[in-house]
């Protein structure tokens, strides 16, 4: 169970609900009206994760990460890894997660002084993988039933015009330090997990990532998931971090509780006041709260994507950030607002070159 501490955002969220109802009162209408198909794959990836994290999957990358001799190529090595995985089994668990991973390898090779820079290039990195896929964020959990373009053609363009910052940003954080020889003396032990439910996990971020695609139904999935996981491992659901399933299900009804209100005022120039709110209050309860305005759908969804980098409102990079030393946090924010910030405006342009 998670501190009190960390349910704090979701009681604001419970309380930011309880306000929209002042503004239009719950019905059974605004309920079933909800976007069930974005909070089912929450859910299901909620559980994934869970399994994942169980079974110490991503800390057997560890002994592959170590094997790298220079700066540059474990940099290297942890940017592709988070920007491939982030598309399957999101961001929000990807970029931390890693980060850890790469923490403890440099703290190996007696390099710490690198970890802020190192968060910050996973950061980039998976936050920009998770724009591919409706698995790869939460507010594209949210937001991939809501509009008839196939998902990975509208976001396709910005995840390609991403790879060439982050392939800069590598050496730009590392500085004089690229190409510097790193050696580790100690061999990694790492503890795996039972082989067969790692493949299990293994196969449902496989198969999250085919129903997203609307390949099959997610009521099928939820169910399916739930007996498999209760005839197998059924200890998972005790281990899952629910906070974030909850949140999006209080921010989805405040936002179409929301809706009268919030309409006025987006429509005009909504594609750049998503932007702006969601670098105040994060992508995720952006998406959440416009989703049921009348606008672009698919700019609605860029522009929440895009809106997830530039400040440290975005989930991966806050994660990342409470989750690093005291003494690490202050250079991986500076870091992480200076590549982000580049990227936030490369988006943008490509996204304005698209819309013309």
């Amino acid at each position: 169970m998670k501190s009190l501490k960390a349910w704090i955002p979701v009681a604001l969220f419970l309380v930011l609900m309880l306000l929209s109802f002042l503004v239009t009162p719950l019905t059974g209408e605004i309920i079933v009206s909800l976007e069930w198909n974005g909070i089912a794959l929450i859910f299901v990836m909620t559980l994934t994760v869970a399994g994942i994290k169980k079974e110490k999957m991503l800390e057997s990358l560890e002994r592959s990460a170590s094997v790298f001799s220079h700066l540059w190529s474990s940099a290297a090595f942890f940017a592709v890894i988070s920007f491939i995985l982030s598309p399957f089994i999101s961001s929000l668990f990807i970029a931390p997660a890693l980060t850890a991973v790469a923490s403890s390898v440099l703290r190996k090779k007696e390099r710490e002084v690198h970890i802020p820079s190192f968060a910050a290039i996973i950061a980039v990195s998976a936050t920009a993988g998770g724009m591919l896929l409706p698995a790869g964020s939460l507010q594209n959990a949210l937001l991939h039933k809501s509009f008839d373009e196939p998902f990975i053609t509208t976001m396709l363009p910005l995840a390609i015009a991403s790879v060439p910052l982050i392939a800069l940003v590598i050496p730009a954080l590392l500085g004089k330090h690229t190409a510097e020889q790193t050696y580790i003396n100690e061999e990694s032990e790492t503890q795996a997990g039972n082989k067969g439910m790692r493949m299990l996990y293994a196969c449902f971020a496989f198969i999250i990532t085919l129903t997203s695609l609307s390949l099959f139904g997610w009521p099928d999935i939820l169910i399916f998931t739930v007996i498999i996981l209760l005839l197998f491992d059924r200890t998972v659901f005790l281990k899952a971090d629910y906070r974030f399933l909850i949140s999006a299900l209080f921010l989805s009804i405040a936002g179409r509780c929301f809706s009268p209100l919030l309409s006025p005022l987006f429509q005009d120039g909504s594609f750049w006041k998503t932007i702006v709110l969601g670098e105040i209050i994060g992508a995720y309860p952006a998406a959440a709260m416009t989703i049921n305005l009348e606008m672009d759908k698919a700019m609605l969804l860029r522009a929440v994507n895009i809106a997830s980098f530039g400040t440290l409102s975005s989930l991966p990079a806050l994660l990342i950030f409470l989750q690093l030393r005291k003494d690490e946090r202050k250079a991986f924010a500076v870091r992480y607002t200076i590549a982000a910030g580049l990227m936030l405006l490369i988006l943008i342009a490509v996204t304005m070159a698209l819309a013309h």
